[in-house]
């Protein structure tokens, strides 16, 4: 699994209805950023985009991420293996009608170069940022009271 976070800014002892406006602050924020990872994950059966789960507090953070096995190698690329050639002829049967791509990808391309890298979730933590940086902490604080 991979994900993607926004921390949440320590407040130490104040009171907890800034906690929630800070919490919705960077929940808000978090939702725009996987709507967005949702908008450019690489896609080919949809696994991928299925294994999406939402924002969601987990200790200090706002986390969203993918849980397909393929959601690391996806976003940062591999150095060059061997991969079963199997699944590559399918899909390859699948995009082209014939085995031909199938088989280069998985006997030249993969092996010699890896498989590129498709960010998808990086990218979304950068929208997340941006939307923290253009929208102001202060409406959340003042609907808390």
């Amino acid at each position: 699994m991979i994900g993607a976070d926004v921390s949440l800014k320590s407040f130490g002892n104040a009171s907890e209805a800034v906690k929630q406006a800070e919490r919705n602050y960077r929940r808000d924020a978090a939702s725009k950023g996987f709507a967005f990872s949702q908008e450019v994950v690489p896609q080919d059966r949809g696994t991928l985009l299925q294994s999406g789960f939402s924002p969601e507090i987990r200790g200090d953070s706002v986390v969203w991420g993918y849980t397909a096995p393929q959601a690391a190698p996806m976003e940062y690329g591999t150095d060059p293996f061997y991969p079963p050639v199997e699944p590559l002829l399918e899909w390859s049967r699948r995009v082209s009608g014939d085995e031909g791509l199938g088989w280069y990808v998985a006997r030249e391309k993969i092996p010699k170069e890896g498989i590129d890298a498709h960010p998808y979730l990086r990218p979304s933590a950068e929208i997340a940022e941006q939307w923290l940086q253009s929208h102001d902490f202060s409406d959340y604080f003042e609907r808390e009271f």
